[in-house]
């Protein structure tokens, strides 16, 4: 499965973003890139500051530890992206399962006990291929694992970020009350702090512009509810909404027989 120019440009704007967004620091990889001796984070129901909005988010993600995703493309982009994930600071607990449907396409992706397996329906045969057995996969996988994870590989984050503003009479959304973040990032700095596979920088650039604003929701429980970056590259709004924080989630690696020799679709 093939997506579009457009559909390939604004999941790699939304999963740079909203990945990087939603868990901006680690106790060991602070957002400033400065000292590793970070400020304690405010309480929960206070006010959100540029400080330590990136801590709080993060911390409240590892602490419901898992989350349902849908992903809308953009206005001018068919298909759409549903996601269960399991979070955990570990890289290798990570889980994930995502569906997702362009050009009248299906795939299903699933990351489960440190492997990916990628079903591209009829273009794999209406099997999974298990991306780690194919070369370089091991270490493509490793790093997909981490832009997963909201705490892994978000050193150089905090430089992307030019202006802040917290409005906290923000929209409800699926009942609950939100904060409202507007966040204006540098898209060339955003996108070396969260590089994606096969994504030309300067491309991005020069088709998205200089810079890039994000709206980012936040319940009082500092866990985000939705992320909306309007008009990327001309090509509509792009969409995440977050919902389910905490419920159960349970990914199953595909029987052996849905799994395809993918070292002979190489060549």
């Amino acid at each position: 499965m093939k997506l579009s120019r457009k559909a390939t440009l604004i999941t790699s704007v939304l999963l740079a973003g909203g990945l990087a967004l939603t868990g901006c620091s680690s106790p060991s990889a602070p957002a400033d890139g400065g000292s590793t001796t970070t400020q304690e984070p405010a309480a929960k129901g206070t006010p959100l500051t540029q400080d330590d909005f990136a801590q709080r988010i993060a911390d409240a993600q590892f602490a419901a530890g898992s989350v349902h995703m849908t992903m809308q493309m953009g206005d001018s982009v068919e298909g759409a992206v549903e996601a269960d994930v399991v979070i955990d600071k570990d890289p290798k607990k990570v889980q994930m399962q995502m569906k997702m449907n362009s050009g009248g396409m299906d795939g299903d992706i699933r990351v489960v006990d440190g492997k990916m397996y990628m079903n591209m329906g009829e273009l794999s045969g209406g099997k999974f291929l298990d991306l780690s057995t194919m070369p370089g996969g091991a270490g493509d996988i490793g790093a997909i694992l981490d832009q997963v994870n909201p705490g892994s590989q978000v050193e150089g984050f905090g430089d992307a970020l030019t202006d802040f503003t917290a409005d906290p009479e923000g929209p409800e959304i699926d009942g609950v009350k939100t904060t409202q973040l507007t966040l204006t990032l540098d898209t060339r700095k955003m996108f070396e702090a969260q590089p994606q596979e096969g994504v030309d920088i300067d491309t991005l650039v020069s088709t998205i512009g200089e810079s890039m604003v994000y709206d980012m929701f936040v319940g009082p429980d500092d866990l985000p509810r939705r992320i909306v970056m309007p008009n990327v590259g001309g090509m509509g709004t792009g969409t995440q909404e977050y919902t389910k924080w905490g419920e159960p989630v349970k990914v199953e690696a595909p029987a052996k027989d849905e799994i395809a020799d993918a070292s002979s679709l190489q060549g």
